[in-house]
């Protein structure tokens, strides 16, 4: 996948930040089966994201070969900054070194310089800033319980899905806000800070009115580097002159991942149960689970939705975490670099706002009765909940899960790939039957009966066996349909049918010849006992009405029959001159009035 799949489409702010491209969708499903938070329906056999579930992770966009998920583009925002007249100051999460490879610090710094911003940073002192308010939260003796952390994705779960937990959720804003706040702080001008972010969730969090304009635009690596690629098509306002010696770097110190303050891992072992780190939606929602049913009671929960966030979807997202923490690791340990140690300096920095609060925005869902579950089920083929597979191939645990999930509105049956199966079998059984039976009436079709008229007519030719043809024609039935309608006179026509096969050997075939025509091959047969074959179907179809029954009404419909009889001979051993001689009789038959049969001459 290129760097920039996910972001070929230009979308307002006011667009949801993920959005799902049907013209490009090939229906994988892939995108349903990976997201964590089931926040992906099936509309109309196409996916669809559900705004107020989804939790931004993006993994649906990464995990779509075909880019049919868009991640909105914010690259004009940053264009607008960097042609005003405010200095604009990048501020890079500290996994630039990955997530831009194999670009070095210098060359992204100058990079960054010709394309108009006034000066760069990164987030790392942030980090640093958020770590040391942890530390203190962490040395409270009142503190009950925390969950930490500064991942949007995870913080949004807890608010949308365990809201029971939000006033748990540690009141630190995220190093990039920290750092932002530090920034506007310092340099005291009138200055823009654009965030350039490892995954997409950070980019609507960044500019919510929680943080008060703290960062004035957001894009993630994959749009800077877009940026960096069209560096001609950038005005040239406010350029800085590039700078040819490196900078001081500064000794990370405090924090670990993200913000987490080292201290609190250094100083417990790793059976230490009051601390426990979480990665991931899935192992998140099995330990608010256990929390839930106190299996567990941990102190303090580190949570990331990524195995940090060098692992978001929008650092470098082709290359393995290992590869991204080898080149992160070989650029912090590279040579000529003096530290500068962050304890000492954040001493004499001014103190910036760090707390923030959080919302619960719950996701407010439908709960089936159990009768309405089992009625689901029986939808999808399971006559009782002892008939589920529970095989999990829709991505949910059990059938009754997936059945709360049809009700809900997040999933339907066309998940169930067992059911898809049966209904596949089902449907080329069905073509299999439509190929040799009359759909309206259950008979033989006009295909298979000439098939088998050309049988029969050469074992006469070899043989000289007797066959014999009857064609009979419903007589007035246009009124019928006329007067009931068509749906109807299929039934009748259906009935009919029925009525005429009990009066035939099993090895006679009775066939709907065309519209309201019937014909029936009688083989072993001469023209005398065909003849009397067809006086019985006539007496049959005319001694008692066809009754019909359907939804509110029943009818009695008189009908009598015109038939025309033949059989083969030496002059009519081809299956169409004996079909033709049988319609001639039938024709006469009809002149002749109704409720006539004819026998051909001969």
């Amino acid at each position: 996948m290129g760097t920039d799949a996910p972001h070929v489409m230009s979308l307002s702010l006011r667009d949801p930040l993920i959005i799902h491209c049907a013209a490009r969708c090939r229906d994988c499903l892939g995108c349903v089966h990976v997201c964590p938070v089931r926040a992906i329906r099936m509309v109309d056999g196409r996916p669809e994201v559900i705004t107020e579930k989804c939790v931004k992770c993006g993994l649906c966009v990464n995990e779509c070969g075909n880019h049919a998920y868009v991640v909105r583009d914010d690259v004009p925002d940053v264009v607008e900054l960097l042609r005003g007249p405010r200095p604009v100051v990048a501020l890079l999460a500290t996994e630039f070194t990955a997530a831009l490879h194999p670009f070095t610090t210098m060359q992204i710094e100058r990079s960054l310089e010709l394309l108009g911003f006034h000066a760069v940073e990164s987030t790392l002192l942030g980090e640093e800033i958020v770590a040391r308010e942890y530390e203190r939260l962490h040395a409270r003796p009142d503190m009950l319980f925390i969950l930490r952390s500064t991942c949007p994705v995870v913080t949004d779960f807890v608010r949308t899905y365990y809201p029971e937990f939000a006033p748990a959720l540690a009141p630190v804003v995220p190093p990039y806000i920290a750092q932002a706040r530090l920034i506007k702080e310092l340099y005291k001008d009138d200055i823009a800070v654009v965030y350039v972010s490892p995954c997409y969730a950070r980019k609507d969090e960044a500019i919510s009115d929680e943080f008060g304009g703290a960062v004035d635009a957001a894009i993630d690596f994959l749009e800077l580097k877009r940026l960096l690629d069209g560096l001609e098509d950038v005005p040239t306002h406010g350029r800085a002159a590039m700078v040819g010696k490196q900078r001081s770097g500064l000794l990370k110190e405090i924090s670990l991942t993200d913000g987490f303050p080292r201290q609190t891992l250094t100083s417990r072992d790793m059976t230490d149960t009051e601390v426990h780190v979480v990665r991931g939606i899935e192992a998140l929602e099995r330990l608010l689970r256990a929390m839930s049913s106190g299996e567990i009671a941990p102190a303090i929960v580190d949570m990331l939705n990524c195995e940090g966030c060098i692992d978001g979807p929008a650092v470098s997202p082709g290359l393995s975490l290992f590869a991204k923490r080898n080149i992160e690791s070989a650029a912090n340990a590279a040579s000529g670099k003096t530290h500068v140690s962050t304890r000492a300096l954040l001493g004499v920095l001014p103190t910036i706002d760090t707390m923030r609060s959080f919302s619960v925005t719950p996701v407010v869902v439908p709960i089936p009765t159990q009768s309405r579950i089992d009625e689901i089920l029986a939808e999808g083929g399971f006559m009782s909940r002892e008939d589920a597979l529970d095989c999990g191939a829709c991505g949910f645990s059990t059938c009754v899960e997936h059945a709360i999930a049809i009700h809900q509105g997040g999933s339907t049956w066309e998940m169930c790939f067992p059911l898809q199966r049966r209904r596949l079998r089902d449907a080329e059984s069905s073509l299999e039957t439509l190929e040799t039976l009359d759909p309206v009436t259950g008979l033989w079709n006009v295909r298979i009966f000439g098939e088998r008229l050309a049988l029969e007519m050469a074992r006469y030719a070899r043989y000289q066996t007797p066959v014999s043809l009857v064609v009979m024609d419903v007589d007035s039935f246009g009124e019928v349909n006329d007067s009931l309608g068509e749906a109807v006179g299929d039934r009748v026509l259906r009935a009919l049918g029925e009525r005429l096969a009990t009066q035939l050997r099993s090895t006679d075939m009775l066939a709907r010849h065309d519209g309201d025509r019937f014909a029936v091959l009688l083989p072993g047969i001469g023209k005398t006992a065909a003849y009397a074959v067809a006086e019985k179907l006539k007496d049959v179809a005319r001694e008692e009405p066809v009754r019909v029954e359907g939804d509110g009404y029943t009818h009695e419909v008189s009908l009598t029959l015109s038939v025309g009889v033949t059989s083969a001979s030496p002059a009519r051993e081809e299956p169409l001159v004996l079909l033709e001689t049988a319609e001639a009789a039938l024709i006469e038959a009809m002149a002749a009035g109704n409720d006539q049969a004819r026998l051909a001459p001969g």
